[in-house]
């Protein structure tokens, strides 16, 4: 058994100090005075006037003032200039000076250095854990952000850890008319309807909302919901009983000699080819199949708030159901 007694090392300075025996190291750490720390313009894309930004900022200034542990930012030194620029910590810096601003006595932040380049930068904030979440329209501009500096949706997919239909949802509320931001930016729109209806709408999509906002508020509702905008499509139940009941009529045109090779075709079929045409069904068939419509109809009907003698059942109305 060895005599040699080994040394207990009780602080992390000693340990990274001998890091090849603790596997500990040391990370740097710098001490800025708040008023040295500056945003990047159009870089931090949160709403320091929305309620849930005013209650962030008001939680870190009361732990500042308490003493508490609040984590340090994240900085960058601009090489041009020299200034100290904030990647991750904007409210914390906010908060940091609100408490001085009530008499803290607060000269320093803890800050780490940041390492990456601009695109680094973007992805961090957008991925950001420890601060309040970003909104989806502030989350939509920053995924603009990496787009302009010049990444695919698929890369830009891979460094967020998203699908490429989330990046191009996202894309897609970002280059919405700025009408059409404000209605989400101010809840009474949600951002998938917003996105859902500039799919359709284009650049007709803040008139169509504002309608439908206009209705919504007529009926006691504060929001356009998403019912309000997607097109309807019946319960997969119907849409089923729909599909079955269509199956004989298929099947009787299918096998009628006069019809059976009009339909093999692929191209656009002349009106007149069909003139004097026409194909037996069994009456059970047709009641069948009217008898699911008038189920669907009725849904539709329910959720649009329409009625069934505004909506007569005639073809274009089959066809929407």
């Amino acid at each position: 058994m060895s005599n040699v007694e080994t040394k207990v090392l009780t602080s992390f300075k000693a340990q990274a100090a001998n890091g090849a025996e603790t596997g500990v190291k040391k990370t740097d750490m710098f001490r800025v005075p708040p008023k040295d720390l500056f945003e990047e313009d159009g870089f931090n894309q949160r709403d320091y006037d929305s309620p849930e930004c005013v209650a962030q900022i008001e939680g870190f200034a009361k732990a500042y003032a308490a003493g508490e542990y609040v984590p340090p930012l994240v900085v960058r030194i601009d090489p041009s200039n020299g200034r100290k620029f904030i990647v991750e910590g904007h409210q914390r810096k906010l908060g940091a000076l609100l408490a001085i601003s009530r008499g803290v006595d607060l000269p320093h932040l803890d800050c780490l250095p940041f390492r990456g380049n601009d695109v680094d930068r973007v992805v961090v904030q957008a991925r950001s854990e420890r601060g309040l979440k970003l909104t989806p329209l502030g989350l939509s501009k920053l995924y603009q952000m990496l787009h302009r500096k010049g990444l695919k949706n698929s890369e830009i997919a891979t460094r967020m850890d998203v699908s490429v239909t989330t990046v191009e949802s996202m894309l897609t509320l970002a280059d919405a008319s700025s009408d059409v931001q404000a209605m989400v930016k101010d809840g009474t729109v949600a951002a998938s309807v917003a996105i859902d209806a500039v799919r359709k709408h284009g650049d007709k999509a803040a008139e169509m909302l504002a309608a439908k906002l206009q209705d919504a508020k007529a009926k006691g509702k504060t929001s356009v919901k998403a019912s309000a905008v997607k097109e309807w499509a019946p319960p997969r139940k119907v849409s089923l009983n729909l599909f079955s009941s269509i199956t004989p009529v298929f099947k009787a045109v299918a096998e009628d000699a006069g019809l059976k090779e009009l339909l093999a075709r692929t191209d656009d079929i002349d009106p007149a080819e069909l003139e004097g045409k026409t194909v037996t069904l069994s009456a059970a068939s047709v009641l069948a199949l009217c008898r699911n419509f008038q189920v669907a109809d009725q849904l539709k009907n329910k959720r649009t708030g329409s009625t069934p003698e505004s909506h007569p059942g005639d073809g274009e109305q089959a066809d929407e159901a």
